[in-house]
């Protein structure tokens, strides 16, 4: 019955769109001759917007290659398609050198590009909308005070009717409400700051926040965790089992800054690309802010959760694993999960599965990744590996955390074989058995569930019309 409500609503938002097709042209395109302006940046202006948009992590989104920031051409998987990440470098031709502070300040508070046509939301500006005008400018002084570099993105790959960027008018209607953040004056100054930043410039919902039938935000179970291109971005409400209830305010902020607290969790996947792009060049207060917010969002529990993801686990007692087994045959699919750990997996964890100390190889039991209800993270970092640079701080050296993916190494049942060894050792023993079904799926960045069934589901409706 939830099905088909939620697919309802989906054919609803492309059926009423087209009825708004004259309207929203009309409506997008208003504003859209508006000719370039000079703003006269300053260097304090442009300082302050550099910030700004290390808070928003547009580089990650907006970035291929590191010898081009911002850009475009960065992948991003939906369950729609790929939409390509476009450039936001000052080149006139291929960026948004042309784009006045009107275009720019349109794009992130409305979702209406530079020509009238509206924008996917992967670019969050159902987030951004909150963001100031103040501070909106200061990040376009920011990136127009950057080279300018050619560089044409690529055709997003969406099929039909997604590709028809008109349905996202009827989209909004269900979704979107452009809306600058108020902030609420019987509250603190420091937990306005942090609404601002998780709400607005940061976009935490954006990630861990699930998604309704339309792919919208489901405020309703807000910051309860959810699934993200094969990765799961989790809970991080105040609940005790399901969220972070059990974390100390100085190992949030850790855990912002660095992306790991030994004997809780390690960054990988979105969110160590979050912690090595922006999080680690806010300011502590800003990350005291930030975790002084999420303390007081409504907590949401999944009754799956008996007790913390970072709780489970202890060092492994298995004979064959302590002894060390030569490493196996990558052909050998018949492989034990003892094996492929000690072959694989034990020359950085350890046999015992403890790691180092200072956690740059972490301990796989009390880790949030191994402890979780669902597989599909640890999957992820067998898969594709772990690599985040740490930029260091005054009293430490920076550095580069690094382990390499094994999806070249290990088939589908082998690395089946070896999760659900690590679960039964170190993690979770609730967690229910890894197939290699389901690792093929997350190879294609598929962690599976209900949105996924509405839109193979949608496009298969579409093929038959």
């Amino acid at each position: 019955m939830k099905i088909t409500r939620c697919v309802h609503s989906l054919l609803t938002a492309v059926v009423v769109s087209t009825g708004f097709t004259f309207f929203a042209a009309a409506h997008a395109d208003d504003s859209a001759t508006a000719s370039v302006i000079t703003t006269g940046a300053n260097a304090e202006q442009i300082k302050r917007g550099e910030y700004l948009a290390r808070a928003a992590d547009c580089i990650a989104c907006h970035t291929v290659d590191k010898a081009k920031p911002f850009a475009g051409g960065y992948p991003l998987a939906t369950p729609f398609g790929t939409i390509y990440g476009p450039n936001i470098t000052p080149d006139k031709e291929t960026g948004i050198g042309t784009w006045s502070d009107e275009d720019f300040i349109r794009a992130l508070h409305t979702g209406v590009g530079k020509n009238g046509e509206h924008l996917y939301p992967a670019f969050p500006y159902t987030s951004f909308t909150k963001l100031s005008r103040d501070d909106v400018l200061a990040i376009k002084a920011y990136l127009f005070s950057l080279p300018p570099i050619q560089q044409k993105t690529p055709e997003n790959k969406l099929p039909f009717p997604f590709n028809q960027r008109i349905i996202l008018a009827g989209w909004k209607l269900f979704n979107f409400t452009p809306a600058l953040w108020q902030p609420d004056e019987a509250k603190s100054v420091e937990w306005n700051r942090g609404a601002y930043l998780v709400e607005g410039l940061a976009h935490c919902q954006e990630c861990h926040t699930p998604r309704n039938g339309t792919m919208g935000l489901d405020h309703k179970r807000a910051f309860g965790g959810a699934p993200l291109a094969g990765w799961t971005a989790y809970n991080i409400t105040l609940d005790m089992e399901s969220g972070v209830g059990g974390w100390k305010d100085q190992e949030l902020v850790q855990y912002l800054k660095t992306g790991s607290v030994p004997g809780k969790a390690s960054a990988a996947g979105g969110m160590g690309e979050a912690v090595e792009h922006s999080l680690q060049f806010l300011t502590d207060p800003d990350l005291q802010a930030i975790v002084t917010y999420l303390r007081s969002v409504p907590v949401i529990h999944n009754p799956i959760d008996t007790k913390p993801r970072f709780a489970w686990g202890q060092p492994s007692q298995d004979d064959a694993t302590l002894r060390g087994i030569a490493p196996v045959s990558v052909s050998s699919v018949a492989s034990g999960g003892a094996e492929l750990f000690s072959g694989n997996c034990a020359s950085c964890h350890s046999a015992s599965g403890s790691g180092v100390t200072d956690g740059y190889y972490p301990s796989l039991f009390h880790n949030s990744t191994v402890g979780a209800s669902d597989p599909n993270n640890l999957l992820m970092v067998i898969l594709n590996g772990v690599q985040r640079h740490n930029k260091g701080t005054s009293d430490k050296k920076g550095d580069d955390v690094f382990m390499p993916g094994f999806a070249d190494h290990l088939s589908d049942a082998q690395i089946a074989t070896l999760s659900n060894f690590i679960v039964q050792q170190y993690g979770n023993s609730a967690t229910p058995v890894i197939t290699a079904e389901q690792v093929s799926k997350q190879r294609k960045g598929d962690s599976g569930g209900f949105l996924s069934s509405i839109v193979a589901f949608f496009q298969g409706l579409w093929r038959r019309v």
